[in-house]
């Protein structure tokens, strides 16, 4: 029988489908992250409007674990564990942003857009816990250096093709135009998922030939009561408790950043959406060139403790910097420095933050867990986009990102005293191909 492509027998194809399934999540959240505020700071929205519009986007993602629960007890397992569930998530998005597409909303519509966020990023949920819980079941130990890089770093690339493309459009022909683009790169990625498989002899689709593989029904829950008890009894570790902590303050601190850099660029730069849209693009796609090259290796070398402490310090002391110099944020140049270093600095953070994520997971738990820590991450973004303005009101924007500064150094404190399991605490020794292509 000629071989099926699998993700199972092959690295390539395994770092590959990673690789192209954080792309995807990132194309819908760099439309609403970046491109949608930018459009409305430069149509006059306000901070509370535009901080509402990011609570939105993040209320979605911090329910997150309910989808990994649901993935973890559930699932089609001729297709394999995850596929269906990303199948079914990519056509749901599709959907959703066509039907954004209808409803083209206006700058200063903060209500509506709020919803439509919800709606679609909703549908990106499940994609991305689907991808988060196929990363934790696939990637062998060796790998997940590397895969923690192309998770973050496929991310930002995504965003960093739909943050340019998406402001310029629209710019151009408006946010109608944008829904519809994306959904037609949704509907490539979808096809790409059919066609490939997890394990070697299951079904490509619900009516094709194929059949349950073993590792699927090994690891697949049959009851609800003893998959809650094992995923909380493993988050409620003192040291998951404490990395929890963790994932909240730089949810928060991405937050922040994406609420206060559009108005920073509006009310003191001068910039409209298309020019902040096209920094955000170079932004984004530096941050997916460092992170894939140097992220992925740097925390397999480094170890993803130590780089996670490295990353978090550098992080703060550069927006500590960038408050420092708040008479240059009237300069273009000083604007672009700021839009690509904030975005590069944290995507290259994520990706020690992922592979510790996946460290802390179990295979049998490994869709419920992952979206529990990532969940909290995400209640951090809501928390400051719910909050931005009341922080605003004390200390004005630099308050904030001083606010944020020292929740980030915090959250280096916390990962310097944490306890890492299985022996992760230095560099992972990296096979160059443990499973053969």
């Amino acid at each position: 029988m000629t071989a099926q492509p699998c993700m199972e027998g092959s690295k390539k194809l395994r770092l590959f489908t990673i690789l192209i399934l954080y792309v995807a999540q990132g194309i819908p959240i760099g439309l609403f992250d970046f491109a949608i505020p930018a459009w409305m700071a430069a149509n006059g929205a306000t901070g509370a409007e535009i901080g509402y519009v990011i609570g939105m986007i993040g209320l979605p993602w911090s329910l997150k674990f309910i989808n990994g629960f649901l993935m973890d007890r559930y699932a089609f397992l001729p297709m394999g564990r995850r596929r269906a569930w990303l199948i079914g998530a990519q056509v749901a998005m599709v959907a959703a942003l066509l039907a954004c597409a209808l409803l083209d909303p206006e700058p200063r519509d903060a209500i509506l857009l709020g919803l439509v966020a919800f709606a679609v990023n909703s549908a990106v949920v499940f994609q991305d816990v689907a991808a988060d819980a196929l990363a934790v079941d696939m990637v062998v130990d060796e790998e997940r250096g590397f895969a923690g890089g192309l998770m973050s770093g496929g991310q930002a690339l995504g965003i960093s093709i739909s943050a340019s493309a998406a402001s310029i459009v629209i710019f151009n022909f408006g946010p109608g135009a944008a829904f519809t683009a994306c959904a037609a790169i949704m509907a490539f990625v979808t096809a790409y998922l059919i066609w490939i498989r997890e394990r070697q002899g299951e079904k490509r689709l619900p009516w094709s030939s194929g059949q349950v593989h073993d590792a699927s029904r090994q690891y697949q829950a049959q009851a609800w009561w003893p998959l809650v008890k094992e995923a909380f009894r493993l988050l409620v570790r003192p040291n998951s408790l404490q990395f929890v902590a963790v994932t909240f303050i730089i949810g928060a601190g991405y937050g922040t950043m994406t609420v206060a850099v559009p108005l920073i660029a509006a009310n003191f730069a001068g910039w409209n959406e298309a020019q902040l849209g096209s920094a955000n693009g170079i932004a984004q796609l530096s941050a997916a060139l460092v992170t894939i090259s140097l992220g992925g290796y740097l925390t397999a070398r480094v170890g993803m403790k130590r780089f996670q402490i490295i990353t978090l310090a550098i992080f703060a002391g550069a927006i500590l910097l960038f408050v420092s110099l708040e008479d240059l944020w009237s300069s273009s140049v000083m604007m672009t420095i700021i839009v690509i270093g904030w975005t590069v600095l944290y995507f290259l953070l994520s990706a020690p933050q992922a592979a510790i994520t996946m460290n802390f997971c179990d295979p049998k738990t490994g869709a419920s867990q992952f979206s529990i820590y990532m969940a909290f991450s995400n209640q951090g973004i809501s928390f400051a986009g719910f909050t931005f303005a009341i922080v605003e009101g004390f200390g004005g924007v630099t308050g904030v990102l001083t606010v944020m500064a020292a929740g980030m150094l915090l959250a280096m404190t916390l990962v310097i005293f944490l306890r890492l399991p299985n022996r992760c605490d230095g560099p992972v020794h990296i096979e160059r191909d443990p499973v053969p292509v």
